[in-house]
């Protein structure tokens, strides 16, 4: 039992790990033994977090990779292997959010929000799967997102691109489950992050939210690491093609 949230001995690739949810969920990981390997397309803050990680113990690399270029994912996939080893976790936390109603979508925008938010997670993936099923193990994480299950008139776009992570998560797990190949997702409602200040800073917004949520507050990073951590590990050995919804109760509550 003391063993169940151990990672030591694994290799986790985190993207979007500079900063925000990504960040927390490499934390994690390497504090309870994983070797983690940061990337995203900004290479001061992949040094950054790079040194702080090394300074708190965790066995930490650094590939910045922009995960809209594929000659950028191989190299991502290459070097892990080259520096590090083969990758037991996979964890893709990038993503984009282009606001705007469903009648102002245009071919760039759709292009570019399905390229970061779902495209890049596939052909990741693809890179990585076939390692796993030699090891007949492997754990695969996508960070989708609340509006993957709800309705959102001015964020629909990236509600479809995060949808479309949470049904690869189950169309995957069905696939290579019978290679013990995990894959699930993670839909945060509002955490506290740089990405969702547009929300938090907008008082009125942040009312009519927060009533709605019966904890009564917007979510911490660290709330969502450790369902990663569950999720990577043997505790969630048996979890697989789930959609797991962090967000304080705001799907189920009817406002009282």
């Amino acid at each position: 039992m003391k063993d169940l949230f151990s990672l030591v001995g694994k290799i986790a690739v985190i993207t979007g790990a500079s900063a925000g949810m990504g960040k927390a969920i490499a934390r994690i990981l390497g504090l309870n033994g994983a070797k983690v390997v940061i990337s995203s397309n900004d290479e001061t803050a992949c040094s950054n977090v790079f040194e702080e990680f090394q300074k708190e113990g965790i066995q930490v690399t650094a590939i910045p990779c922009d995960i809209s270029v594929k000659k950028e994912i191989d190299f991502l996939v290459s070097e892990t292997e080259r520096q590090v080893g083969k990758i037991d976790i996979l964890v893709n936390c990038v993503g984009i959010a282009i606001p705007g109603s469903f009648l102002s979508i245009n071919t760039e925008d759709f292009e570019k929000t399905m390229q970061i938010n779902l495209q890049s997670a596939i052909y990741l993936t693809k890179k990585v799967i076939p390692s796993m099923q030699q090891k007949k193990d492997g754990a695969i994480i996508y960070l989708s997102s609340l509006s993957s299950v709800r309705g959102n008139k001015n964020l629909g776009l990236y509600g479809i691109s995060k949808a479309g992570l949470a049904q690869l998560a189950r169309n995957l797990a069905v696939e290579f489950g019978p290679d013990n190949i995990r894959v699930n997702a993670i839909s945060p409602g509002v955490i506290d992050t740089e990405f969702a200040k547009p929300m938090t800073t907008n008082s009125e917004i942040m009312e009519r939210r927060i009533a709605l949520t019966p904890l009564r507050r917007i979510g911490k990073v660290e709330e969502v690491a450790g369902l990663a951590l569950l999720l990577a590990s043997k505790a969630g050995g048996f979890i697989t093609g789930q959609n797991i919804i962090v967000d304080g109760g705001t799907t189920i509550s009817d406002g009282n």
